[in-house]
């Protein structure tokens, strides 16, 4: 150490700054290697990677070594498998939670009816507002549709007179002895001025 330190010290007298040029690379990454390579008959190859997602799943089934409870003493023993019974109590009642939360609905947002409320509302106004667009369209065609008509029938300046007609029925019964009875029918033909 004394020697390193005296070489580097004779560095610096000597103004040679070699040792401040360091490269820098990247520490603690490794070199991806392909989870597997694909020959192709053409003779083309392509190499397959693993996802990081994987990569992470790979590193945290690393950091817990394989343990044999065969082999551990009493206490580890114990550990190990108070440890182990902890974390499947935990995953199951987290399942069963989430799972008995969807099924009350406690999962569901708080004001989440006031949202769709708002959602229906709009899509109520948008469907109104073309409603009132092709409603309007039409009547517009209809107008110009019967402003085409009009100008294209012939205007009819004499009319021709109106009659009124009017009938009516007189019925007369007689009381005695007589059966009978007697119906007119009479219609006036009036003619009305204009």
């Amino acid at each position: 150490e004394v020697a390193v330190a005296s070489e580097l010290l004779d560095q610096l007298a000597n103004g040679d700054r070699g040792f401040e040029n360091v490269e820098l690379g990247v520490i603690g990454k490794k070199k991806k290697v392909p989870r597997r390579v694909i020959h192709f008959a053409s003779g083309e190859t392509m190499e397959e990677y693993s996802t990081d997602e994987e990569e992470d799943e790979q590193e945290k089934k690393d950091l817990l070594p394989p343990v044999d409870p065969t082999t551990l003493t009493w206490g580890p023993y114990l550990w190990f498998h108070m440890l182990r019974v902890a974390t499947s109590t935990l995953s199951v009642c987290d399942f069963l939670g989430e799972k008995i939360a969807s099924v009350l609905g406690i999962s569901t947002p708080k004001y989440q009816y006031a949202i769709d409320e708002y959602y229906r509302m709009k899509k109520e106004e948008e469907e109104e507002e073309q409603e009132n667009k092709l409603s309007e369209e039409a009547e517009r065609q209809h107008q110009e549709q019967q402003n085409k008509a009009q100008a294209e029938a012939p205007v009819q300046t004499d009319q021709p007179e109106s009659t009124t007609c009017t009938s009516f029925v007189n019925l007369n019964f007689e009381n005695e002895g007589d059966s009978h009875s007697v119906v007119e029918n009479k219609q006036d033909v009036v003619t009305v001025p204009t």
